[in-house]
C-alpha cells in the first residue's frame, strides 16, 4: 500500500491545551495500591505517618502522575482525533512537591509540537496542587497510527 496516497496528519497543534481536576479520595489510594500491591507504610499506616514530618499519609506518586495520563486522552478528544494513537514514552518526569489524601489536583496538558512525518506529539504535562504549586511535571510522546497501519501490521501471537 502506497501511504503516501493515504498520508494522515496529526490533529493537534502547538499550543493546544486542555485541563483536568480531581481530588484524590483514600479509596483511589488503596485500589491503586491493591493492583500494584505497593502498600508502602507511606500510604497506609496513617499512625507511623503520624510520627513523621510528613504527619499524613501520602498518596502514590505514580497516582498523581496518572492525572496526566487523564489530560493526554482529553486532549485528544478535545482535537476530535480519529487516529488511534499510544503512548510513546515520557522523555522527563519529575515528583516536586508531595501530594496527600484529600488533595484536589489539576493536570495540564499542553502541546509543544508536533512532527505530523513521524506522526507524534510532544507535550508537556503539569500537575498541580489546589495551591497552585507544581507537584508533578513530565514530557509525553504521543504516537499516532494511521489506519493504514493496522492493515499492514501483524501483531506476533505466541
Amino acid at each position: 500500500m502506497n501511504t503516501s496516497e493515504t498520508a494522515a496528519k496529526v490533529l493537534l497543534e502547538a499550543g493546544d491545551s486542555v485541563s483536568f481536576t480531581k481530588t484524590i479520595s483514600e479509596s483511589n489510594v488503596y485500589m491503586l495500591a491493591d493492583i500494584t500491591l505497593d502498600f508502602s507504610q507511606m500510604h497506609t499506616n496513617e499512625e507511623l505517618m503520624k510520627t513523621t514530618p510528613y504527619k499524613r499519609l501520602l498518596v502514590h506518586g505514580v497516582l498523581t502522575f496518572a492525572l496526566g495520563s487523564t489530560a493526554s486522552a482529553l486532549i485528544q478528544v478535545q482535537a476530535h482525533a480519529t487516529i488511534p494513537s499510544l503512548y510513546y514514552g515520557y522523555d522527563w518526569l519529575r515528583f516536586l512537591k508531595l501530594v496527600y489524601f484529600g488533595d484536589s489536583m489539576t493536570a495540564n496538558c499542553r502541546v509543544d509540537s508536533v512532527d505530523d512525518h513521524e506522526m507524534k506529539s510532544f507535550a508537556t504535562i503539569e500537575i498541580f496542587n489546589l495551591h497552585d504549586q507544581l507537584c508533578v511535571v513530565a514530557k509525553h510522546i504521543l504516537k499516532f497510527l494511521p489506519i493504514w497501519a493496522f492493515l499492514i501490521w501483524k501483531p506476533s501471537v505466541d
